[in-house]
């Protein structure tokens, strides 16, 4: 079974980037690369979401953004449900900033129901 990575939730980013997420539909396998979900984040704008998918310990998902950027998210979920990881642009993989799931009112992600 998977986390449940449905709903408005955000990725900090040490690089100062906070990433909007809406996530509408997840599918029983923990993928969720498309069935309306979206990304946004001020400076990079909007992003499509692909290659994503969350299991019981992980997070992944490429984001392509409106200003040619495409970043790849990769975290691990505590045993608590709390989601931090790492991204880079996979133009500039030097570029690396680390991140944590901000989701309302306590930061956890629950199992796939």
């Amino acid at each position: 079974m998977s986390k449940d990575v449905r709903g408005q939730w955000q990725i900090i980013q040490t690089s100062g980037h906070v990433v909007d997420l809406n996530i509408q539909g997840e599918d029983a396998d923990g993928t969720f690369d498309a069935n309306g979900n979206s990304a946004h984040e001020r400076f990079s704008g909007n992003g499509a979401i692909s290659d994503a998918r969350a299991t019981d310990d992980e997070f992944v998902c490429l984001i392509s953004w409106d200003n040619g950027a495409k970043g790849r998210y990769s975290g691990r979920f505590d045993f608590q449900g709390r989601l931090t990881g790492v991204c880079h642009d996979e133009a500039h993989p030097s570029a690396v900033a680390s991140w944590f799931a901000k989701r309302p009112p306590t930061d956890e992600f629950g199992k796939l129901q």
